[in-house]
């Protein structure tokens, strides 16, 4: 396993004792590694992937506890040759799916799904142990580090630049320095 893969298990080891931290972490997860859709009648399915399974137990333990729903797991095996594996946790029943986007701020107030990440004045990171949780959770769903004894990198993967930019605020926010690079269509 590498080095970014066992911090990642450790880190998914650790919950919060506060439900506003394991929610600001579960938003993370959401916001980086989840996708929606509606199906023919307008229902709202709810799927996080994942390319490591203490993470896929973290959302699906995140999901239990913070709203008492019951999540649906997939495995899918790489092709022949391949190692890896993808882990699905997927939230099918409607009602849950939306109180899970509705909480983790991708939806608005009128039920519309959202694609951008709103962080400013977003009351799931409002504090300080939230701001840590939502960066966590943001690692687990979509970061690497590299081993510091061999030399220091560490990224997050961001779909869109806006994401990344609201994900450069938290960490400077630690007075951290952090920097935005375009890779491809990523920002990193």
């Amino acid at each position: 396993m590498s080095f970014s893969g066992k911090i990642k298990e450790e880190l998914a080891q650790h919950y919060a004792k506060a439900r506003h931290c394991n929610l600001a972490e579960l938003s993370a997860l959401v916001h980086m590694s989840g996708s929606f859709e509606k199906d023919g009648y307008g229902r709202c399915i709810l799927k996080l992937h994942t390319e490591n399974d203490g993470v896929a137990r973290k959302c699906f333990t995140l999901l239990g506890k913070t709203f008492n729903i019951s999540t649906d797991v997939s495995i899918r095996q790489g092709a022949e040759g391949h190692r890896l594996r993808t882990y699905t946790v997927g939230v099918s029943r409607h009602e849950d799916a939306m109180r899970v986007l509705q909480a983790t701020k991708l939806i608005d107030r009128y039920g519309e799904i959202e694609e951008n990440l709103s962080l400013a004045q977003n009351v799931v990171i409002m504090q300080s142990c939230c701001k840590r949780a939502f960066i966590r959770g943001a690692f687990l769903a979509s970061g690497s580090i590299s081993d510091p004894e061999k030399f220091y990198h560490f990224e997050i993967v961001c779909a869109a630049e806006a994401k990344a930019v609201q994900l450069q605020g938290l960490i400077l926010a630690f007075g951290l320095d952090a920097k935005i690079v375009q890779r491809k269509k990523y920002y990193v």
